[in-house]
């Protein structure tokens, strides 16, 4: 057993150790967060280090005409600190552009990898339609640091719909009646459109037709084209016999001579007597029948012909182009003015929608 001396000193050897283990349990909770400081912050001294190439970046921005409405090629460039363009100064690296839109939202366009002239191109294939403001971002390089280029403003245009437009030359006609004209169909696409245009036309005065040659157009990039022809129909009154033949007449005239003298020369023969009569009764009948049917056409004619009426018309001309479930329906219009003797109107005056 130990003395009551040896007790204490035990007590306090252990009180000495306690206080040992907590100094050094104090010590380690405050070190280890610092020491997790200095880890983290040594890349970024080493990549900030005074060796790093300082750099300037510059960004644009230009439509892509060849593309859809909407489209821009953002192009920035990396210059070293003396001026010289970055290439080799600044080893390989990449540029980042971020869009701030008219809202201040930031969102990121892509990244495109620096190029030995120091430059980057992203090709951007659509933007939302408004006023943005386009930043280049260099990412910085073992042997460069990092740099954010001055804002670059741009304004989208919304994206436009594949679409077609008709356009006629020339926009009027005067034509005599009975006399056909011919107009020219242009069809111009817009922004792409590519499929095939129905045409028709509507609005023609009486006695009047259209034709459209073709009348079912393909489109694309540079367009189609078609050929309008009006017909009109000149008055017509009742046409009369300029020559009055007797041929027919004499075809039905000499059966029924002959039959007269056969009936002369049968005597008593029944037989011939029976056929004489046939061929006068035949010949009485036809030319009675003729004869009739003749002066109906002479004296009465074929009814007339009014032809196409004097005056103006709007010819609506239309075209109309199907994908799927969705039509789309265009209209111009051509002025038509005819000369004629009918008098009696008839014409349509309504334009295009």
């Amino acid at each position: 057993s130990l003395t009551p001396p040896s007790r204490y000193k035990r007590a306090l050897d252990l009180q000495s150790a306690s206080r040992s283990t907590l100094s050094f349990r104090r010590w380690t909770s405050r070190a280890l967060p610092a020491l997790a400081a200095a880890l983290v912050l040594l890349p970024a001294g080493v990549a900030q280090s005074p060796s790093a190439t300082a750099t300037t970046i510059a960004a644009e921005s230009a439509p892509v005409q060849s593309q859809s409405l909407g489209a821009f090629t953002l192009t920035a460039h990396v210059v070293v600190a003396d001026g010289a363009t970055a290439d080799a100064e600044t080893g390989p690296g990449s540029v980042t552009f971020f869009d701030t839109n008219s809202s201040g939202q930031i969102r990121e366009l892509g990244s495109s990898l620096l190029s030995a002239d120091g430059s980057a191109t992203l090709k951007v294939s659509s933007m939302p339609e408004g006023a943005h403001a386009v930043r280049a971002v260099f990412n910085g390089s073992e042997s460069a640091s990092p740099s954010t280029s001055a804002a670059a403003a741009l304004t989208a245009q919304a994206t436009g719909t594949p679409d077609f437009s008709l356009g006629v030359a020339p926009s009027s006609l005067n034509l005599e009646a009975g006399v056909q004209g011919s107009v020219a169909v242009t069809i111009t696409a817009v922004n792409g459109f590519s499929s095939y245009v129905s045409l028709s036309c509507a609005g023609l005065p009486l006695f009047t037709t259209c034709n459209f040659l073709p009348s079912n157009v393909p489109v694309g990039a540079s367009g189609g084209r078609s050929t309008l022809t009006l017909n009109t129909v000149a008055p017509s009154g009742r046409v009369s016999l300029i020559r009055r033949d007797t041929g027919l007449v004499y075809a039905f005239l000499l059966p029924g001579v002959l039959g007269l003298a056969g009936l002369g020369l049968a005597g008593r023969n029944r037989s011939l007597r029976t056929l004489a009569v046939l061929c006068v009764a035949g010949s009485v009948m036809a030319g009675a029948g003729a004869c009739a049917q003749r002066y109906t056409y002479l004296n009465r004619g074929p009814s007339p012909n009014p032809g196409t009426p004097n005056g103006n018309s709007v010819i609506r001309v239309f075209g109309t182009s199907v994908n799927g479930a969705e039509a789309r329906v265009k209209c111009v219009q051509v002025a038509l003015n005819v000369t004629s003797t009918n008098k009696s109107g008839g014409n349509i005056l309504t334009p295009c929608p």
